[in-house]
């Protein structure tokens, strides 16, 4: 077997179980989702000129593919928050609570990790609601359920977007080996 062949189908095979953490990285928030499927495909084009002798990115499928993974991650990326925000917003949720449950979800990051974001964003947003509804802790509770369902769909759409991505890497991939 060709050693050129072999390491390509080892990048590819890299690549696809880097790219399956991240669809589960979608889920688990834990893990980055729809960045690490970005980077694995960012470092496959890489990877195809530097250990291949490819060009980088294998001419223009190569890199209309990063293209359409680049607009898909930034689509991504305001997505979780547009989305979480306004099925919160809809069902009566305030923007302070919102801002509150974003910011103690970030100081939560560093201090309490994995557990901290989560109880950072579902304390800051239940406080706020709790003093807002004059100290009631039954509608600052459907506050929190409110915005748990907006991070529902928020996380279906990202493994929509992932399972996407990861579908034009393919696509990617098989044009380059019927095209080149």
């Amino acid at each position: 077997m060709d050693t050129t062949l072999l390491l390509e189908i080892v990048l590819i095979a890299l690549t696809g179980l880097v790219m399956l953490v991240g669809l589960v990285g979608a889920i688990v928030p834990v893990l980055p989702g729809a960045w690490l499927i970005w980077l694995s495909a960012l470092g496959y084009g890489v990877a195809q000129g530097l250990f291949l002798g490819q060009p980088y990115f294998d001419g223009w499928i190569g890199g209309a593919a990063m293209v359409i993974l680049t607009l898909l991650v930034l689509i991504d990326l305001g997505l979780e928050y547009v989305v979480t925000t306004s099925v919160a917003a809809s069902e009566g949720v305030s923007f302070r609570a919102i801002l509150a449950s974003l910011g103690l979800g970030l100081v939560g990051l560093p201090f309490f990790p994995p557990l901290g974001p989560l109880v950072g964003a579902v304390g800051g947003l239940f406080l706020v609601e709790y003093f807002r509804h004059g100290r009631d802790g039954r509608k600052a509770w459907r506050g929190v359920l409110s915005y748990a369902r907006g991070k529902g769909w928020a996380i279906a759409a990202e493994v929509f977007l992932c399972l996407l991505m990861m579908s034009v890497w393919l696509a990617w991939v098989t044009l380059d080996f019927w095209v080149g």
